[in-house]
């Protein structure tokens, strides 16, 4: 599931699971979309934003080339100091709410 409440799954139907095609549950949508490659490729296509438009809701990592894991306390301290915590760059929005 992403952040903007998609969901991600497998069509297990084979019994080979290197033949899993990826399923995507667009809830802004309400469809679900095949996609014929695995997980793993299907998240890196999402990445490097190599598609006409994003498969997802959030397109917060479209097209980003590059990911990291954030936890929400580090996500947090990002955006409190007013940076975008992706990017690391200055952010004139990351510190303007009250973030709990």
């Amino acid at each position: 599931m992403d952040s903007s409440g998609d969901n991600l799954c497998w069509d297990a139907s084979d019994p080979d699971p290197e033949k899993w095609p990826v399923l995507v549950y667009n809830r802004g949508e309400s469809i679900w979309r095949r996609y014929d490659c695995g997980m793993v490729e299907f998240l890196v296509r999402h990445l490097e934003g190599d598609s006409p438009t994003c498969p997802l809701g959030d397109v917060g990592l479209f097209g980003r080339r590059r990911a990291a894991f954030l936890t929400r306390t580090e996500y947090m301290r990002r955006l409190r100091s007013g940076v975008d915590p992706w990017t690391g760059e200055p952010d004139p929005y990351a510190g303007m709410f009250n973030y709990g």
